[in-house]
């Protein structure tokens, strides 16, 4: 006969409820933080996702902990762009959708895009996605679509340079990232 299970030693899952709250706050609060940068109040964004602040503080120890919980949604995100990138059939169009997306998705977290990117230095997923990058590029200079010197990480200071062009553009403006990244992109091709 099988001895007891402890049930208070199995981690229990989140309720349903708690899943979906979560995910409220997180949309709640990725739109307050692009309106109002890193210095919202957890009461905005609390009444942004029409719930009580005591039910996010539940769920999140403070300010700091639902960036935390950003900056990991941000990875993935990030994570799953690179990887739809790389499995495109075409890696110059793939790495061109990269950069489009990277633009963007800085263009929409223009003012707490910086507070993320702190957050997320290192991580396996990071480290994953940059893999990608490098995978990327090496695919798009075999296939002689970029010039046979450019690196991953030529692509990645490109990547840091668009997040400085978007930061200094007005608001609204995705004019001047998107010539930025259409300007390099034809430096960094082959010369045919």
């Amino acid at each position: 006969m099988a001895p007891p299970t402890n049930s208070s030693n199995r981690p229990r899952a989140p309720r349903r409820d708690a899943v979906r709250n979560d995910a409220i706050v997180l949309r709640a609060a990725r739109e307050v933080f692009a309106e109002q940068g890193p210095q919202a109040s957890m009461e905005s964004i609390a009444a942004r996702a029409g719930l009580g602040v005591g039910t996010i503080y539940r769920r999140f120890a403070g300010k700091e902990a639902l960036l935390d919980a950003i900056a990991r949604v941000f990875v993935e995100e990030m994570d799953q762009a690179a990887a739809t990138a790389l499995a495109d059939p075409d890696p110059c169009a793939g790495l061109e959708r990269f950069l489009e997306f990277i633009g963007a998705f800085n263009a929409e977290k223009r003012r707490y895009a910086g507070a993320l990117t702190e957050r997320v230095a290192g991580d396996e997923v990071s480290e994953r996605t940059v893999r990608r990058l490098h995978q990327l590029t090496r695919k798009a200079v075999d296939a002689g679509a970029l010039a046979a010197d450019v690196t991953g990480d030529d692509i990645e200071a490109l990547i840091v340079a668009i997040r400085a062009v978007v930061a200094v553009s007005p608001d609204g403006d995705d004019t001047r990232w998107r010539r930025f990244v259409r300007v390099h992109l034809a430096g960094l091709r082959t010369n045919r």
